[in-house]
Order: structure tokens, then sequence, then C-alpha cells
């Protein structure tokens, strides 16, 4: 699972991994995630020793390390992809942005395409799978923002559409 956290006026990217592993900005920091209780209560095993990490409730939401409160904001990569699209769609505006790190294999439309909603606009290949990036709604394709062949990062923008206007 991937998350945006921001710690000190600073947003840096946390994954944890099936393996276990947890990552800040694409560096190992931990080599044993053990998830207590699900999306709450992690073990997380540093170099020095163990810490209990504690994702609290609340608007926004607090954490703690140790039982120690730490001034944080945590969201997860679904709630931030959520919270944008709602933002873009609301200006009948919708950007398709890449959900996860990868290589674009293919751009399947052109600037001026009119796609249905739920249309291949784009086809990633990450983690050794290929993943269809599919039309929001019904519109056209005001823009391309990558080729095929690229590597693009988490959230890196592919496709604008805006709302058909007939």
């Amino acid at each position: 699972m991937r998350y945006a956290v921001r710690v000190g006026g600073r947003t840096v990217r946390l994954e944890t991994s099936p393996e276990g592993r947890m990552l800040v900005e694409g560096r190992v920091v931990a080599h044993d995630v053990r998830e207590i209780v699900p999306r709450r209560l992690w073990s997380v095993v540093v170099a020095g020793g163990s810490r209990e990490v504690a994702l609290l409730g609340g608007d926004p939401p607090r954490m703690q390390v140790d039982g120690v409160e730490v001034a944080v904001a945590v969201a997860d990569e679904r709630a931030l992809a959520a919270r944008r699209d709602r933002a873009a769609a609301a200006g009948g505006r919708h950007e398709v942005r890449a959900p996860m790190p990868g290589l674009l294999k293919a751009v399947h439309v052109s600037e001026g395409d009119v796609v249905e909603r739920d249309a291949a606009l784009a086809t990633l290949e990450a983690m050794k799978m290929e993943n269809e990036l599919r039309a929001p709604a019904r519109g056209t394709v005001q823009r391309v923002a990558a080729r095929a062949g690229t590597k693009v990062e988490s959230g890196a923008l592919i496709a604008v559409l805006v709302d058909d206007a007939s």
C-alpha cells in the first residue's frame, strides 16, 4: 500500500510491500513490517530495534510511534486519487494519472478523440502486469501528456478529458 505522509512541512512517499518491507521515497527503511490490525497498527523492525506504529482516527488522522504521538498527516493513494478525481470532475475536467510507477506500453487515444466511459486510454506495465487506464467519463481527449515507451512515476499525468459538450 502507498501513502503520502506529511511530516514537519514535508511530504514523503511511504510504501509497505507484501514482503514486509517499508520504503520511504523508494529507499528501504524497515525489513520487517507486520500489520497487526488492518490499516491501523503495525510492528516495524528498523535498525536499532522494533517499533510499534499506530494510525489513529480523527480528522486529520494522527500517528503514534511507540505510544508517542507524532504530528503527521497521512493519506493512502486511493484517498488521494479519489480527492484529485472529485476536484477535477467538478470542473468537467478529468485527469487520468498513473496509479503506480511503470512503463507506458501504449497510448490508445489522440488529442481530439471522443471516448466513452471506461474506454481504454493507455496500457501501463507495472510489476510485470499490464494495467489498462480507462476513461472515467465520456468526453473529448483534450491532452495526451505521455508517450508510449516512457517510464512514468506514480501520479504522472497521462491524459486529460473534458466533458463532451454535444
